[in-house]
């Protein structure tokens, strides 16, 4: 229930930004909508039983992971997909290798990932796993298309900047972690500072 009580929270700060906006630009209704309908699935979900064991997750960027050996002439997406996974888990110790995956491509472009970067500040491309990876169709490629990607100097946000005929030889994993609503809002909270020490009385 609790995390249901963070998504409920989360929605209604959502609703007061957009009547706000409603008021002043008078060109929110579809986002309003929306929110509405968003709403109605929460209320519905409170009333599904066995909800109180549900865990709503956020994948959290981690790192990037380099990922030398990329030919789409010859790995299929499932194959590409494995090394982009592996990439991530590599050196990793054993307690945390289960909590890192590579992010999707669907989830860099809608930027579901939090704290993901603006823009590929590297000088490899990010690819991310499927779905949402296939890219213009390529017969020349092991699964028939080439692959969706972030090049560098590339603005994530959005899909703005994202290339649909990327067939890299070197490239880059985005390296996420899941964590629950309660652990994101965590990370969130700003760090409480330590007062200041007394000096010592004689």
């Amino acid at each position: 229930r609790s995390e249901m009580t963070s998504l409920e929270n989360s929605l209604t700060k959502l609703e007061k930004a957009t009547k706000t906006t409603q008021e002043e630009c008078g060109a929110a209704e579809e986002g309003s909508e929306y929110l509405e309908k968003v709403r109605d699935l929460l209320q519905g979900m409170k009333r599904c039983p066995g909800l109180s064991g549900a865990v709503f997750e956020i994948p959290h960027f981690k790192s990037v992971a380099k990922v030398l050996s990329v030919d789409i002439t010859k790995d299929t997406d499932e194959e590409l997909d494995a090394k982009l996974t592996a990439a991530c888990k590599k050196g990793l110790p054993e307690e945390t290798r289960n909590d890192t995956r590579a992010a999707s491509q669907g989830e860099l472009r809608q930027r579901l990932v939090a704290n993901l970067p603006e823009t590929n500040e590297e000088n490899m491309p990010m690819y991310g796993i499927c779905p949402g990876c296939r890219g213009q169709e390529y017969r020349g490629s092991a699964s028939g298309n080439y692959r969706r990607c972030f090049k560098p100097q590339a603005k994530i946000a959005g899909g703005k900047g994202e290339s649909k005929d990327c067939n890299d030889g070197f490239v880059l994993a985005v390296c996420v972690s899941d964590l629950s609503l309660g652990e994101h809002q965590e990370t969130k909270a700003p760090a409480q500072e330590k007062p200041a020490e007394q000096p010592a009385r004689l």
